[in-house]
Order: C-alpha cells, then sequence, then structure tokens
C-alpha cells in the first residue's frame, strides 16, 4: 500500500468536513461518544443506551428505530466500531432459540443491517470490536472463540483451546464461568472477563489477535478465578474507559469499576435496571489497570504561546517516571520532557512553549521498573494556523475549487484514490485554485492538505 496513504488511514488528524453528509456523521458521533461516559448498555430486548460511568445514571434510547421481525430475543456480546461509528451485536442470541440474527445498527442512518449467522449454536455472551475497526470477536459458553471480518461479512472459528500461562485451561474456566464479556484496548490486547454468580477471573491475550483458524492460544491471567463476586451477582459486561479502568455490570444492574487488579469499586445501581446484558464503549485506551490516571488535562495561557498540562494519579505501583510525548497529527508521537516519579506526589505538571498552528495532541507515558509502559488519555488544544481553506462544490462534476484565504504559499493539495494512488499535487497559491476532476472515475477521492507548519486537512470528495 502507498506509505502516505498508509499514514492518512492510521492517522486520527483533523478532518476538515464541509459536506452536509459528513457533517452529519461527526453530530451524530459527538452525540454517541461525546457525551463523557462513552459507556454503553444493551438490554435482553435490543436496547442500547449511554450510561454514566460517574454515577451509573441511563440516558435516553440510542437505536430508536423499531425492529423489523423476528423480534429481539436474549441479545447480547455488543461491541462498537470506532472507525465506522456502528454497533455489532446479537439481536438474537443462537441459543436457545435455533435461529440466530448477528446484526449492526448505524446511528447516523438508524438503520439496522442483518449480517451473516455465526458458526455457533451455543449461547454468546461475550463480544467485542477490534481497535482498528475491520473485525469483531466473540465467545460462546463452551469456550470457542469466533472472528468475525466486517469488510467481507464472513466468519472463522479461531480456537477451543485457550490455555494460561500456567498451562492451565481458560477454556474451561469460561465454561464454568458461563456469564461474563470481553473487550480490545488501544494496543489490540484482548481482555475476557469470565464470571459466575460466585467467582470471576480476567485474562488478557497480547495482541496481534489471530484472524484464522490456530491450534491453540496462550493468555494471561491477570485475576485469578477463584476471586469472589461482589454480592454473589455475577458479571455479564465490561468496557474500559479513556484512562484504562475497566467497568463491569453485574446481573443485579450494578455497575463497579475496577481501578487495578485489587481495587474493585461500586459506583451505582443503575437507574435503568433492564440495562443489564452487556456493555461496550467508544475506549480503546493504551494503558489498562496497572496506575489510575485520576485526572489529564491540557490548557492554553492568556498569551496563547504555552500550554500546561497536569495530571494526577492513584494506585501507583513500581512507576519510574513519566514521559509527555506531543503529536501534531494524533500518529507521531516526540518526547518533550520526562518527569521523575516522586512517592510522595500524586499531582504532576509540565510545560511546552514550542506550540505547533493547529492541533497539539498530548498524552502522558507511565514507564514502571520492569519497562512496562502505560499510557494516559489523549488531549488536544488547537492553536490558529496561517492556513484559511475552503473546498467546494462536493460532489463534484468537473473541477474541485480550493480556496486559500491564508498566508502560508508551502500549502500542498493531494488527491488520493480509495487504493492510495496518488492523482494530483498541487501547490496552492492565495485565492481559488482548481484541480480537474472531470477525467476521473465517478467514485470516493480523498483530498490531503498539509502547511508547512505541519497542520493538517482531509476531506473525502465525491466525484459523480
Amino acid at each position: 500500500m502507498n506509505s502516505n496513504w498508509n499514514k492518512l488511514l492510521t492517522s486520527k488528524i483533523p478532518v476538515l468536513f464541509l459536506g452536509l453528509y459528513s457533517l452529519g456523521i461527526l453530530k451524530s458521533e459527538a452525540q454517541v461518544c461525546g457525551t463523557g461516559n462513552n459507556i454503553f448498555g444493551i438490554t435482553s430486548s435490543g436496547s442500547i443506551y449511554p450510561i454514566n460511568s460517574t454515577t451509573g445514571s441511563v440516558g435516553g434510547l440510542i437505536n430508536t428505530t423499531a425492529y423489523s421481525s423476528p423480534a429481539p430475543s436474549q441479545s447480547n456480546a455488543i461491541g462498537y466500531n470506532p472507525v465506522n461509528g456502528m454497533f455489532y451485536y446479537f439481536k438474537i442470541n443462537p441459543a436457545p432459540l435455533t435461529t440466530q440474527q448477528f446484526v449492526s445498527y448505524n446511528p447516523v442512518s438508524k438503520t439496522y443491517t442483518v449480517l451473516a449467522a455465526s458458526p455457533t449454536s451455543a449461547s454468546v455472551h461475550a463480544g467485542c470490536v477490534s481497535f482498528d475497526g475491520t473485525g469483531y470477536y466473540c465467545l460462546d459458553v463452551n469456550g470457542v472463540l469466533y472472528y468475525y471480518n466486517i469488510g467481507t461479512n464472513k466468519w472463522v472459528t479461531i480456537n477451543s483451546n485457550l490455555v494460561d500461562q500456567y498451562n492451565a485451561s481458560v477454556t474451561s474456566i469460561i465454561k464454568s464461568q458461563t456469564s461474563g464479556d470481553m473487550a480490545i484496548d488501544g494496543l489490540g490486547n484482548l481482555w475476557i472477563l469470565p464470571s459466575s454468580s460466585s467467582n470471576y477471573s480476567l485474562y488478557k491475550i497480547s495482541a496481534p489477535l489471530p484472524k484464522v483458524a490456530t491450534a491453540s492460544m496462550k493468555a494471561t491471567r491477570i485475576i485469578a478465578p477463584t476471586t469472589p463476586t461482589p454480592a454473589r451477582s455475577s458479571f455479564q459486561g465490561m468496557a474500559f474507559d479513556a484512562f484504562g479502568n475497566l467497568y463491569m455490570i453485574t446481573v443485579s444492574a450494578v455497575l463497579y469499576r475496577l481501578s487495578n487488579t485489587s481495587t474493585l469499586t461500586k459506583i451505582a445501581t443503575l437507574s435503568n435496571t433492564n440495562v443489564t446484558a452487556d456493555l461496550t464503549s467508544c475506549s480503546f485506551p493504551f494503558g489498562i489497570l496497572p496506575l489510575t490516571w485520576s485526572s489529564f488535562s491540557v490548557g492554553l495561557n492568556e498569551n496563547k504561546n504555552q500550554v500546561t498540562l497536569n495530571w494526577n494519579i492513584d494506585n501507583a505501583k513500581n512507576v519510574k517516571g513519566f514521559y509527555v510525548e506531543k503529536s501534531n497529527n494524533n500518529s507521531s508521537w516526540t518526547t518533550i520532557d520526562y518527569i521523575t516519579y516522586d512517592i510522595t506526589q500524586t499531582s504532576y505538571a509540565s510545560i511546552d512553549a514550542n506550540l505547533l498552528p493547529g492541533n497539539n495532541y498530548y498524552r502522558i507515558l507511565a514507564e514502571n521498573f520492569d519497562m512496562e509502559e502505560d499510557y494516559s488519555a489523549i488531549k488536544m488544544v488547537s492553536i490558529e494556523s496561517t492556513i484559511k481553506i475552503s473546498v467546494w462544490p462536493n460532489p463534484v462534476k468537473n473541477s474541485v475549487t480550493i480556496q486559500n484565504n491564508g498566508t502560508d504559499y508551502s500549502t500542498h493539495a493531494q488527491l488520493f484514490d480509495l487504493f492510495g494512488k496518488e492523482i494530483k499535487n498541487v501547490l496552492l497559491q492565495q485565492g481559488n485554485n482548481s484541480i480537474d476532476m472531470s477525467n476521473l472515475q465517478t467514485g470516493a477521492y480523498i483530498l490531503h492538505i498539509q502547511t508547512s507548519g505541519g497542520a493538517v486537512y482531509n476531506e473525502k470528495i465525491f466525484k459523480q
């Protein structure tokens, strides 16, 4: 694949959307994920709700569109796709009914799509979407792991022989603890939470995760399977927040937060006690459980020439120090500061005086003495750039106009097809610039604009 195109696909860079369709997507995603709690629950009848992870209050119904026949039954194993913004889940569980139905729900178009049926005929209670949005993993109650390829609409049976670092059978634990869930973090690791009414456990399968049949797989035991469940109520769902805390919901609708392997905190009993079948979230954090990022904020000073970063931590163990990292595209990171950990201190700060035009992204990397790493959430500060861009029309029949009202005269505009091939490369002059698309095939293209100062803009252009 073209290296420039690969960077476009893998970077979470700011995107300039001018079309009404794109604006609609941004508005919908903001409504779904931008509420500050980014955790979702599903009922056994297929209703999806946002859950406030701080208070346990349940918001308004997300999938307001009525289901077509047949009606949902024992809905479960929900996962959120961070790339296309859709939910994937079993509307009708493979068991106890003989007819299953695996679906996706699009919050933008408010539509359901019936997808290919899974290979299992056993009940499925654990499911999640991969962090890159390409696939969905699930476990049935027999401990068999399956993979669904979102692009090809096809299933693969991955494994039925999962063991931990002590060569103990994790598959047997899943069979005996027939409730629970799983989730994938930002590094691509798969976390599995088996549970029964008396015990629960936690395992991690390290990335890269297989997408084809595998004879045997290894998992790392994080929490022993003999750990008692609170109030003898089994866990049915799990989801991460942006700080790597693990939220778990019981069959009795009590929400808990697991901040590290030994600290389980009761948040609340949900205000809607039906939302207990399963959990998912918009968050794919890099660091899970070792320490608690109780807060992380960035702020621009009055003169707009410095950014101050402040963070607080709890439950820190074996921490060596903190790397302050910065990026102008949310992809390539540079260390700009290092602060040594102080056992008597929970609050830390750093200052960045070398600001870039456009978006400045920040994250904190905590390193321990075992060389393990734990990332904070990512925060962004926007600095007004010397480039001011407008693009029209979209869709386009003949040529697309790019208006450059800025003072940066080293700005390039590149047009890519969806295979990553560069079609055009234009140095933008001040005022209106035109890219001829009359001879191009009908379809979608990517307009990529980058300033000399590092500000980046992308827009999907539709050729009629």
